[in-house]
This record gives C-alpha cells, structure tokens and sequence, in this order.
C-alpha cells in the first residue's frame, strides 16, 4: 500500500515519500523485513528511536517517530504519538477487517481462555468459520495458527484479523487483557459483543492497585462498546462486586451468576469426576447442558459462554451441542490419565481467587488427600504470594512448594514470600522421612523433583494438582527460556522415566 494511503489523516506525507510503497508494519527491528514501516515506540524497556539503524539495516523503507532524528538512517515522519498511530495505521493498511467480522471480546481475571474455548465450540456446533485469538494460541477453525498472546499489539491484532477473514471466518473470538485496554492495543477493532469473568487481586504491580485494575477493564466496556455499525451486546457477571458495578452502569446488559436474579442462572448444578451437568434459566428458555469440565467456577465460565452465545443469536440446540463436544482445554484443569488409581490435574492457575476455586473444586470430589505443588512468578506481584500460601494450605493435605517462572528473582526468595502464608494456616514443614498422611508442606526449588516428589508421595485414590504453569512449555528462568511443559513431566515421571 502506498504511505500516503497508510497515512492518510495521521501525519502529511510530502510527494517524495507519498508515492512509497509499503510491504508491512514492524515495530521491532529485529523483526522488519524489507519496505517495512518502522513506527518507533517508547517502552516500558526499551525506545524505538533508539533501533532506528537496526530497522535500517534491515531493509525498512520509512519510518513514523515521536522527535526529530538528526542524522535519521532513513526517511522518517513525525507524529505527536506513536502508540496512539499504529492502530489507526494498522487498520488503514490491512483494510479495517473487524469491519466485516462479528467480533465477540471477552475479559475478566481469570477463565478468559475457557470462555472463547466454549464460545468457540459452540459456534462450530452453529456451522460458523470462527477464529479464536487467546493465549494458548491463535486458531481457525480449529487449526492452530500459532502460539498465542493474550492480547497482541494493534498491527499483528490486525494482520490475523485479515487474515482469518481472507480465509472465510465470519467471527472472531478473542481475549481481552487488561494490559491491552490500558495500552490501547485494541484500538481499531469494532466489537459485537463483549463478556466480563470476573475481577480479582492480579497484575497490580502493572496497575498498582484493585481499582486501576477495575478501571482497565472497564474501559473496553465504555469504550469500545459500541463500535460503529455494531449490535455492541454485552454480558456480566453480576455475582462479583466487579461486575455488578459494571451491570448497574450498564443497565441493558445481560446478566449471569449463581443468583436467581440474574438473567442466566442455574437451576440445578451436579458434578463429578466425569463433568458437569447444569439446568440453566435463560432468557430463551430452560438449558439442560452437559460439559466435560468441572468446577463451579466452569459453571460460571459455561454461563458466560452462552450469554455470548445468546448475544450472537445462535440457536439453543447449537449451544447445548457446542458445550457437550467441547474438547479438554490445554492446561485448564487437564487431567492426565494414569494407572496408579491417581487424580492428575494441570492447570494454569496463578492467582489467589484462580488457585483457591482449583483447590475448591477438587476437595469436594477428592476421595483420599488433595496434594498441591505449585510456586509464584518472579518480577511479578509480590503482595499474592502469601495470600496463595495460606490458600493452598488451607485446601490441600500436602503442599509442595517450587518454582514458577523465577525470571529474574532468585527462587529461594520467591519461596520464602510464600512460606509464612502456609505456616499462618499451622501446618509444618516436612523434613526426611514422611509417614504421616497431611497437614505438612515441603519446599523443593527444582520444578521437576517437586513434582516427582508429589507423586511419590500419593497414593491410591489421592488427587494431584500442579498449579501455575498450565499450557506453557517453557520456564522463565533469568534472561532464558528454557523447555518445560509440566503436562509432559507428569507423563513421563507417571511412566517411570524421569
């Protein structure tokens, strides 16, 4: 596309450069390709300005920059602001494909990822061609694309778009951080629809504090909904405080919750091993809906997910087919078979309210001792570190705790922000020998002997939850990233060949 079109209402581009020619939009030189352009953006870390050679070097053919640059390795365009640029540059370029898509987004703490699983399941069950973009990974109809990012930046949010609606999706399902509220990077996407989880104590050491947190979230809400041209629905959670502030704000929003005032409520809930069966009030009539996840909180992502559904009209039968078949979900409560009689679950939670409904849930099914291995991330909010001690103590039998993503925190630091959470719950550390059956924790660094020691421990008919890392398979360990995939190290240690 020529620049002047790209351009075109951001910044006047003279007759010299008008005419240029530009093959894409990189904002990171180590990945520009040749007849890129190159919009410098100021970090957290790092300033673009500073890699304007490097971009150079690489083949960009212009550049879009916040100052003068004397001497500039390349033609360069001054704007006001970058960040506040590259959305609109972005849909300029790839030709606004929101536009023709039915984009539904969904936000909130924890069950994100779920939610677009169930979504996703149940517009397949309808016959729609869906795109999902989710922190997993990005999907088209079901094929995996690539490794996910919650929330991308604006210019690769748009290339998937178009790409997903050049390959014949009609929806688009995605996750909606709260990072990327505060950071503008769903800037330029028209939403449908938008979905509201629920609110609790996470990324405060981006936000700073529960109401800055609050109001990110709630910014997608008064924001980008509704957009342009749009049906602009959207559906709380009115049983969390969060959500109930954003319902009375929001007085045509569909509600959901565990509350019969809410407009999607169960009318009865069961649970097993097996899964879950929920009997649903809706405002389309009754649901009896059957799913392979457990949890209470699943119900409430299993509510969530047909609110979406009701606000895209997608039929009843479509809906309970699409939360029948939907497939396990990578790290979320994933169990792994095994022949030892054992309950093996991953999962990705990492936070106090995410680890206490794990915990929650698996009590209540546990038939013998609830065993939970799990640690922190480093260079992340340290104020949930003893609060996620206490939980896990106070729900498990066994508590062994390791390392997370250290990143760059030494872990034994880590750990001891941890311990005095456990130990406030009056259980013991575990020394030598253990012969007694719980309330006693262990503290083992290395990810992998923690979990080997987990299941050394359990017995018969015990229930493991390895908590933290859920999909990932990688551990963040100073500047190195280093392949780790706890599903993989539960397998091969349950084969006997860790």
């Amino acid at each position: 596309m020529r620049l002047a079109n790209v351009l075109a209402g951001i910044t006047p581009v003279g007759d010299s450069l008008g005419s240029l020619e530009i093959g894409g939009i990189s904002i990171d030189s180590r990945k520009t390709r040749p007849g890129d352009l190159f919009i410098a953006l100021r970090g957290e870390r790092a300033d673009g300005h500073s890699f304007l050679h490097a971009a150079a070097r690489a083949g960009a053919a212009t550049a879009l920059v916040e100052r003068e640059i004397a001497p500039a390795p390349l033609p360069c365009l001054q704007v006001e602001s970058t960040s506040a640029a590259l959305p609109a540059v972005a849909v300029r370029f790839y030709g606004d494909p929101s536009k023709s898509l039915t984009v539904i987004g969904v936000t909130g703490t924890n069950g994100k990822t779920t939610v677009t699983y169930l979504l996703e399941s149940i517009l397949e069950a309808a016959g729609v061609k869906t795109a999902v973009i989710g922190s997993i990974n990005y999907r088209l109809a079901g094929e995996i694309l690539r490794a996910g990012l919650t929330t991308p930046f604006p210019h690769e949010l748009q290339e998937v778009m178009a790409a997903a609606l050049s390959a014949g999706a009609s929806h688009l399902v995605m996750e909606v951080s709260s990072h990327s509220t505060a950071q503008g990077r769903v800037e330029g996407v028209r939403f449908d629809a938008g979905l509201f989880t629920n609110l609790s104590h996470d990324h405060l050491d981006f936000h700073g504090d529960m109401e800055s947190y609050f109001q990110a979230k709630a910014r997608f809400f008064r924001e980008f909904l509704p957009s342009e041209g749009k049906r602009a629905g959207m559906a709380v959670n009115a049983d969390d405080p969060c959500g109930a502030k954003l319902a009375q704000e929001f007085p045509d929003a569909l509600t959901f919750g565990f509350s019969r005032e809410r407009m999607v409520h169960p009318l009865s809930v069961e649970m097993s091993w097996d899964g879950t069966r929920l009997a649903l009030a809706t405002p389309v009539g009754p649901m009896d809906l059957r799913a392979k996840i457990i949890g209470s909180y699943n119900a409430s992502n299993i509510m969530a997910a047909v609110c979406g559904a009701i606000l895209l009209d997608v039929p009843p039968g479509a809906i309970r087919e699409g939360v029948e078949k939907m497939p396990s979900i990578p790290g979320r409560m994933e169990e792994i078979p095994n022949d030892r009689g054992l309950h093996v679950f991953v999962d990705y939670a990492h936070t106090p309210e995410g680890l206490d409904r794990v915990l929650t849930t698996l009590k209540g099914l546990a038939e013998a001792r609830l065993i939970t291995v799990f640690g922190c991330g480093g260079n992340r909010d340290r104020a949930k570190r003893p609060e996620m001690g206490r939980i896990a103590a106070r729900r498990s039998d066994v508590v062994v705790l390791t390392s997370d993503n250290p990143r760059n925190e030494v872990p034994g630091a880590i750990l001891s922000d941890i311990v005095p959470g456990v130990v406030a719950e009056g259980i013991l550390e575990a020394t030598g020998t253990v012969s007694w059956d719980g309330g006693y924790y262990l503290v083992i660094p290395d990810r992998k002997a923690a979990i080997a020691r987990a299941l050394e421990i359990a017995r018969r008919g015990d229930t493991i939850v390895v908590a933290g890392k859920g999909h990932e398979n990688v551990q963040l360990i100073g500047d190195r990233s280093l392949p780790f995939d706890d599903r993989e190290t539960v397998r091969t240690i349950l084969a006997g060949d860790g």
